[in-house]
């Protein structure tokens, strides 16, 4: 009784809000597939600059992949891929060839689970592709988790948590890594501790219990982030996704799901820093099978949240939410007149390019019929939003070279909506000024518009590490884009030079430095020749002396910069001289 009056009141409240304002969105006469068991991408396959989709799900009774290119708001079906639902779709280019690659999983009519990395030949998708380990009920997404300009992908589903490195050759090799085996899964890459790498959340059903991990990145080896004074709480069978939600600069994160005794939760995290979490539960969305997607729809700078489920008890009908952010962590339910959706999916993109976010849904209805529409967001008609605006472009791009690591910088950009904390960036890196073929921005080099509705690469920090590339001149550029996904221009290319540093110590008994690299100390070593007194002077690339000094063992370099230095040995006899780096 008390849920059936809970809803009688949610409905009378949002008939009230709907009488008193303008809805924000109405319905596209699109004509689009009607799926369940869903997930949708969308992304500009074609490079038109348009928004076309990519959509996996149960149409009917039967498992279908389908590609939509968007012609002038016209949806036309541009080719079949394999007939999948129950799974998951990202769209990345995989191959280095500057346009958008396919990763989906799911299950085939047969119940045999499925993964596959779709290519697209200039518009059209390959009938094969690159499989790899199957999965149904879970996700696979893309991240460069080792810096080399690679998409690698990690895989959560069917009782298992993978992590596959691309080596650049259209191979996918599994790298050791301790995760637990996951039913129900979902999963992300983040860089929740902005130190350059892609840290790994994963959420689902061990068969044991429920749980919520965040693991981070140290150089590929992968450690569970304990967060007090309780853990991450355990769901399956939802969504995680990261944003930063209150534009402080670093991710929070956004997770709903069901928990062991079958309750639904929509739960944010702040994120605090030194690995913290500050937990804020949403009651009003705590629906069972959640979907989710964050982007701001209402271009005030702050990420709103579209959702739908299922509200527990009274037959379980499914419902539409949008959730404004209203900024401190604080969100309010905003009326939409959308239907309700279950089992499906929600995504945010701007598929008439005005400015603003529109909304897909796809899913079972009340009538438990699969149903697709596109909402299409009106507050650009009206004068009572902002019209959004593209952030302007990063200055003063730079390069410094650390050992065998290359950091590109760049100042924060400023938008009119979006504050500068929150935007993310968008780096690419190419051999010529105008390609991108080191690392893709997913986006146009020329017009800067954004070939998928996702945050920058970059996330939001101001630095980026590129590792494991050969010797050569590079060149990069760097975008900014805002919570609603509208991107600013490229700046100029900026120009470098690499050559790997190696520092091989073997065969000098005379003279040792180790660590090497090393960070806040490093250990002199004079070699096994008796000698009673020796000087050391170390000298950085500058010429500057840093030390100068006799016999020293164990020296304290936490205040001098990183770089490279040159320890030079002075005896009655020789001079004996080795680098080491300081990182």
């Amino acid at each position: 009784m008390r849920s059936l009056s809970f809803a009688m009141l949610l409905v009378f409240t949002c008939h009230f809000v709907l009488f008193a304002q303008q809805p924000p969105f109405t319905q596209a006469n699109v004509v689009l597939p009607q799926l369940a068991y869903s997930s949708c991408a969308w992304g500009d396959l074609d490079q038109d600059g348009d928004l076309d989709l990519a959509m996996t799900g149960a149409e009917g009774n039967t498992p279908v992949t389908k590609f939509l290119r968007n012609d002038n708001g016209i949806f036309t079906e541009i080719g079949p891929g394999p007939s999948l639902h129950f799974g998951s779709a990202e769209w990345g280019d995989t191959d280095h060839d500057g346009d958008l690659d396919l990763l989906v999983t799911g299950m085939d009519n047969l119940g045999n689970p499925y993964t596959w990395i779709i290519l697209n030949e200039g518009g059209s998708f390959a009938s094969g592709g690159i499989p790899l380990t199957g999965v149904m009920d879970g996700q696979a997404t893309f991240g460069d988790m080792n810096n080399d300009g690679y998409l690698d992908v990690l895989l959560a589903g069917s009782s298992m948590v993978r992590i596959f490195k691309n080596d650049g050759t259209g191979n996918f090799d599994t790298i050791d890594a301790v995760m637990p085996n996951l039913e129900a899964a979902v999963c992300c890459w983040v860089d929740y501790n902005n130190d350059g790498q892609l840290d790994i959340m994963v959420c689902g059903n061990t068969g044991g219990g429920i749980v919520s991990q965040l693991f981070r990145n140290d150089h590929g080896s992968f450690t569970e982030v304990t967060i007090t004074p309780e853990p991450f709480t355990g769901l399956y069978g939802g969504q995680v996704k990261w944003a930063d939600l209150d534009n402080d600069g670093d991710q929070d994160m956004a997770i709903a799901g069901m928990d062991l005794f079958v309750d639904g939760h929509f739960i944010f995290y702040r994120n605090d820093g030194d690995g913290q979490f500050t937990k804020f539960e949403y009651p009003e969305a705590n629906l069972l099978s959640p979907y989710f997607d964050l982007a701001d729809y209402n271009a005030d700078g702050l990420t709103d949240v579209a959702l739908i489920g299922t509200i527990a008890g009274c037959g379980g009908p499914p419902v539409t939410m949008l959730l404004k952010n209203t900024g401190s962590f604080v969100f309010n339910t905003i009326s939409t007149l959308i239907p309700g959706y279950k089992l499906g999916s929600v995504n945010w993109g701007d598929y008439n390019n005005d400015g603003f976010s529109d909304l897909l849904l796809t899913g079972l209805d009340a009538f438990d019929f699969p149903k697709t529409a596109l909402y299409l967001n009106n507050l650009g008609d009206t004068s009572l939003f902002i019209t959004n605006t593209a952030p302007a472009t990063p200055n003063n791009p730079s390069v410094t070279l650390e050992a065998d690591k290359i950091i590109l910088h760049w100042n924060r950009a400023s938008d009119l909506q979006t504050p500068a904390n929150g935007l993310s960036y968008n780096i690419r890196v190419g051999t010529q000024p105008d390609n991108h073929d080191i690392l893709s921005p997913l986006a146009s080099l020329t017009t800067g518009s954004r070939l998928v509705a996702n945050p920058g690469n970059a996330s939001s920090d101001t630095s980026y590490t590129i590792a494991g590339i050969p010797a050569g001149t590079y060149f990069f550029s760097v975008q900014a884009i805002d919570n609603g996904f509208m991107a600013g221009a490229f700046s100029s290319p900026c120009a470098f030079t690499y050559t790997p540093l190696r520092i091989d110590q073997k065969g000098n008994a005379l003279l040792y430095v180790f660590p090497n690299p090393c960070h806040d100390r490093v250990t002199i070593h004079k070699g096994s020749e008796p000698e009673p007194a020796y000087r050391i002077r170390i000298i950085g690339v500058t010429g500057k002396c840093f030390y100068d000094g006799i016999n020293p063992e164990n020296l304290d370099i936490s205040s001098w910069p990183n770089g490279i230095y040159v320890v030079q040995k002075n005896t009655d006899r020789k001079t004996t001289s080795i680098k080491f780096i300081k990182n």
